[in-house]
């Protein structure tokens, strides 16, 4: 048994990975991937193409004691910045964190005004248990909108306060009363974020006043 098929066999069977849809990732047929699987053995030369499928980089696929890989939902778009239309999204995003997986769910962020720790595109995987703090990261939604911001309480003005990074005409501070009990306020603490779209060189130049 060579390493790969044993890393690769474990991360299978940790996301019920059926051979067919590994092989047709691979490119490669049905018979051959069954002939790896009955050699114990799968070329080298398939590490980062298995690693890509699992959202994992090589040292974490190689990684014994790496934390296994979570499935979950992908219910929608959420405001970061630019419109986004909540309509259900298929499809799941990557965890590997502790949290408890039951009620995670996973929004795709639209916009770039939480940049840099958010980009236009990322997957925000949101808990709905996990206890919420000044300076965390929130998805929160309110009658019709949707967004993601900081969270910022302040008890001695009574107020509740979600900010984005970046201030625009369309996507402000918005500030709630603490004893205002008609308010519609549902918070969600953010636990993790999965960068698909690497912009972070512009994200930093913008930061500096130095944007291209």
């Amino acid at each position: 048994m060579n390493r790969l098929f044993e890393v690769t066999s474990r991360m299978m069977k940790q996301e019920s990975t059926k051979n067919i849809d590994l092989a047709n990732f691979l490119k490669v047929s049905a018979q051959v991937f069954g002939n790896w699987v009955t050699r114990e053995s799968i070329p080298e030369k398939y590490a980062s193409q298995i690693a890509e499928y699992y959202k994992s980089d090589l040292n974490s696929l190689y990684d014994e004691d790496a934390k296994p890989i979570k499935k979950v939902p992908i219910v929608s778009t959420v405001n970061c910045g630019d419109d986004a239309k909540n309509n259900g999204y298929k499809g799941f995003a990557s965890y590997k964190g502790d949290n408890k997986i039951e009620k995670l769910y996973c929004v795709i962020a639209r916009g770039d005004n939480m940049s840099p720790e958010i980009e236009d595109g990322d997957e925000i995987i949101c808990d709905p248990d996990a206890k919420i703090k000044s300076g965390d990261i929130v998805h929160y939604t309110i009658e019709k909108e949707s967004a993601v911001k900081i969270y910022v309480k302040d008890e001695d003005a009574d107020i509740l306060q979600l900010v984005p990074y970046s201030q625009s005409k369309d996507f402000k501070t918005k500030t709630i009363r603490l004893d205002d009990k008609n308010t519609n306020l549902a918070v969600v603490k953010v636990v993790a974020i999965n960068k698909l779209n690497m912009k972070s060189n512009q994200a930093r130049l913008k930061l500096i006043g130095r944007a291209i």
